[in-house]
């Protein structure tokens, strides 16, 4: 039997197909993109970065309390334990920034509020203990909670707790200074001391001493360049022992008189200036963040909105024409038009109607009639 080609391009004519497929097909608009992926991108890696130096913090807080372990007794030993600090430090801007990167990649609306709310409830605290060093440094030192207060709190703590031994140390090294209050003789403020005080219950070798971190460094570095070995030990305990029990002029050559607390102030307030900058300065990227944040979660909204508004087009769309069909039937209304009269074919029973309907869905609608 020969072949027969059907058109120009070999396919069958519609009129010799066996079977008859009805599409109904809903034109379907795509919402316009309402997210910048620009915006979308630089929070993300904004976050990352950020999340990267968190993760450095935290890296290097383990490792120095790997390196030095101490325990954690007190509020005090979070406060002065550096590796602790940092430890707090990373982990916080570690989970912030995971939470922003999270946010942006996923397009949460959620979590991009929640890192808002996070970054600024951050900042808020930085000012409140900036604030919190002003109020120590420029209070009274009568009563309340202030600079004198902590020096002498740490003055009778310091044989009992080594987070803030070397705290004290390294303030009276550094600022050349010892003991808290006194100009002249701050260094009998270590009477408040268990181990350093002179009452005669005292059975401590320290009695009536000083730390060593309150000597001259001049002593020991004279001492060090001399022909006898033994003489630097022996001047550093001449230095601190029995200090108490003698004058402000007798111990100048060995020792520092002044109390730490007067160049504490000096120091702060000579750089009471940079620290207000320097929270001002926080300020900035803290704004910017927050305010692409929101902007982003805002774009994310109105997208969503959008999309729900394009579904919500096409259900009440698609019930239209459902309505229609089963009103109308697969055919429709047959109207012919007549000068005389006009006729219209009777629609098909419903139970026709609905088994056409369903067969149309299935992409198949037999010439049967539905029995």
């Amino acid at each position: 039997m020969p072949s027969v080609e059907y058109g120009r391009f070999g396919h069958q004519p519609a009129a010799l197909n066996r079977r008859t497929k009805i599409h109904v097909e809903y034109k379907k608009r795509k919402p316009q993109q309402e997210i910048c992926a620009c915006l979308k991108w630089l929070c993300f890696f904004m976050n990352f970065i950020v999340f990267l130096v968190g993760v450095t913090c935290l890296a290097l807080g383990i490792y120095l309390c790997v390196k030095d372990p101490r325990a954690i007794l007190e509020w005090v030993d979070v406060v002065l334990n550096p590796a602790i600090v940092l430890i707090i430090i990373g982990l916080t801007i570690c989970i912030v920034s995971l939470i922003g990167s999270l946010g942006a990649l996923r397009d949460s609306i959620t979590l991009l509020k929640t890192f808002a709310l996070s970054v600024f409830f951050c900042y808020i605290i930085i000012v409140i203990c900036t604030f919190f060093l002003f109020i120590l440094f420029y209070s009274d030192t009568t009563d309340g909670l202030s600079a004198h207060s902590i020096l002498l709190y740490s003055i009778e703590r310091y044989h009992t707790n080594r987070n803030i031994a070397d705290f004290v140390d390294y303030i009276q090294e550094q600022l050349e200074c010892c003991g808290a209050s006194s100009v002249s003789q701050g260094y009998r403020d270590w009477q408040r001391s268990e181990q350093f005080n002179c009452s005669d219950s005292n059975p401590h070798p320290e009695r009536c001493g000083v730390p060593f971190s309150c000597c001259r460094r001049s002593v020991i570095s004279e001492a060090a360049g001399s022909a006898n070995p033994l003489l630097p030990a022996m001047r550093s305990l001449e230095c601190w022992q029995h200090a108490q029990t003698k004058k402000a002029q007798e111990l100048e050559t060995d020792l520092y008189t002044r109390g730490c607390l007067q160049p504490l102030r000096v120091l702060f307030e000579s750089h009471a200036v940079q620290i207000g900058a320097v929270v001002a300065f926080i300020l900035i990227p803290v704004c910017i963040s927050v305010c692409l944040t929101n902007l982003l979660a805002r774009q994310i909204d109105h997208q969503h909105y959008l999309l729900e508004r394009e579904a919500r087009r096409n259900e009440r769309r698609r019930r239209r024409e459902k309505q229609k069909f089963l009103s109308e039937g697969i055919f429709g209304l047959r109207r012919h038009n007549n000068k005389k009269r006009r006729s219209v074919t009777a629609p098909l029973p419903v139970e026709n109607r609905v088994h056409q309907w369903v067969l149309q869905q299935s992409d198949f609608v037999g010439h049967e009639p539905f029995a």
